[in-house]
C-alpha cells in the first residue's frame, strides 16, 4: 500500500503531520538545501515527540560525495528509523565508494539512497545499493524552483525506476516538489511512498505546515490506495455520466509496417473520450475526479515503448490502459497518422 511521507522541520510540525495522517515523519531543514539536515538535538526531540507512533526518517545533509563525511553524518543520525543519503552529481566511481563505504552501517541502520531527477541520476547504481545492503531508494529534485519531479522525468521513466527497485528488493519512493494533481498520476506506478514538503505548507517549502494541506494529500493517497470499486456500468439512457476527453494530442513516434516507416518518427494524433460515473455531485478536490492527465500519461507511455507497426495495436492498447481504471465505464480512442498524404488516416474504436 502506498504511504505518505511528510517532511517536517521539528517536533511541532511532526505533531501536525501526525494529526493530518502522515505515515512517515521525515526530518529536514529546507533552508539548508534539498537534503538540509536538522541538528541531532532536533532529531532527538522529534523522535521523543513522535514516540513510536510512526517511523521517523532523517536526511544526512547536502554533503559532498565523500565516504568519510557521509559515514559521520549517518552515525550522528543513527537514532532515526531511516537515514536518507543524497547521491549528488559526481562520478560513478565516487558514488560507488560512498555506497559500499556505508555497507557496515547499512547493516545497522536502514539507509535510503536519494537520486536527483535534475542531478545526473544513474539508476544502474540500484544494483550496487542492493549489494551494499541499502533498505531502499527514492527520487527527489535538487532545484526546488526549477519545477517538480514530472518536469524532469516522465511517468514512463519513473515506472521503470519503480520496477528496477522492485527487482532489487528495494523500497522505493518518489518526491520532488510534488503537488496534489501528481498523486493520481504517480499512484498508478504503485511506489512504496510519495514524499511531500511544499504541498503541505502555507506557500513556500520553507514556511510552516498547514493541517488542511496535509489532510488533502492524505485523502488523495487514501483514494489511490483503497480497493478498486466495482466497474462503473455502461451508461444507460438517462444515466448521469461525465465525459473526460483529450483531443488532438499529437506526438512524434515510430510507427508503421512499411520499410520506409522504420527508423524514423512521424506525427500521430490521439483523441480519447472516457465515460466516467461522477464520484461527487459537487467536485471540489482532486480526490473527486478522474484526471485527464491519466489519459495523457497513458499515451506518452505507449509512445515511449518504441516502434509499433499498427495504429490498431496502439488504439487497443490505449483503450485497455484507460479501462484499467475501474471508474471508466467505456472509452472511445482515435489514432491518426498525419504524414501519409491525406490530412489523416487511422482508426477509431469504442470499448465498454
Amino acid at each position: 500500500m502506498m504511504k505518505f511521507l511528510a517532511s517536517v522541520t521539528g517536533p511541532e510540525e511532526a505533531e501536525l503531520a501526525l494529526e493530518g495522517g502522515a505515515d512517515v515523519i521525515d526530518l529536514k531543514d529546507p533552508r539548508r538545501g534539498a537534503l538540509g539536515a536538522v541538528s541531532p538535538e532536533v532529531l532527538a526531540a522529534t523522535i521523543a515527540r513522535v514516540a513510536g507512533r510512526r517511523p521517523v526518517s532523517a536526511v544526512a545533509g547536502d554533503l559532498p560525495i565523500e565516504a568519510n563525511a557521509v559515514r559521520e553524518a549517518v552515525a550522528a543520525r543513527a537514532a532515526a528509523d531511516f537515514v536518507k543519503i543524497g547521491l549528488f552529481p559526481a562520478s560513478r566511481d565516487d558514488r560507488q565508494d560512498v555506497i559500499f563505504g556505508l555497507a557496515a552501517q547499512a547493516a545497522e541502520t536502514p539507509l535510503i539512497a536519494v537520486f536527483f531527477a535534475d542531478g545526473d541520476p544513474d539508476f544502474s547504481l540500484l544494483t550496487d545499493l542492493a549489494r551494499a545492503g541499502f533498505h531502499g531508494a527514492m527520487i527527489d529534485t535538487m532545484g526546488k524552483e526549477s519545477g517538480g519531479l514530472l518536469k524532469h522525468l516522465s511517468v514512463h521513466q519513473l515506472g521503470d525506476f519503480v520496477a528496477a527497485c522492485r527487482a532489487q528488493n528495494l523500497v522505493c519512493g518518489l518526491a520532488g516538489s510534488l503537488e496534489a494533481p501528481d498523486v493520481p498520476r504517480l499512484g498508478v506506478l504503485k511506489p512504496d511512498y510519495l514524499g511531500f514538503r511544499r504541498a503541505l505548507t502555507t506557500g513556500r517549502r520553507e514556511e510552516g505546515l498547514s493541517l488542511d494541506a496535509v489532510q488533502t494529500i492524505r485523502a488523495l493517497i487514501d483514494a489511490e490506495a483503497s480497493p478498486a470499486p466495482a466497474r462503473a456500468p455502461a451508461a444507460a439512457s438517462g444515466a448521469r455520466t461525465d465525459r473526460i476527453f483529450v483531443r488532438d494530442f499529437t506526438l512524434d513516434m515510430q510507427i508503421g509496417a512499411y520499410g520506409f516507416e522504420r527508423g524514423r518518427t512521424q506525427k500521430v494524433r490521439f483523441s480519447v473520450d472516457a465515460s466516467v460515473a461522477p464520484t461527487s455531485s459537487a467536485p471540489s478536490a482532486m480526490a473527486d475526479i478522474y484526471s485527464y492527465d491519466l489519459i495523457m500519461d497513458a499515451v506518452r507511455g505507449l509512445v515511449a515503448r518504441g516502434h509499433t507497426d499498427l495504429v490498431e495495436t496502439l488504439a487497443e492498447d490505449l483503450a485497455e490502459a484507460v479501462l484499467a481504471d475501474r471508474r471508466v465505464a467505456a472509452v472511445m480512442v482515435r489514432v491518426e497518422k498525419l504524414e501519409l498524404g491525406p490530412a489523416a488516416v487511422g482508426i477509431e474504436i469504442r470499448r465498454p
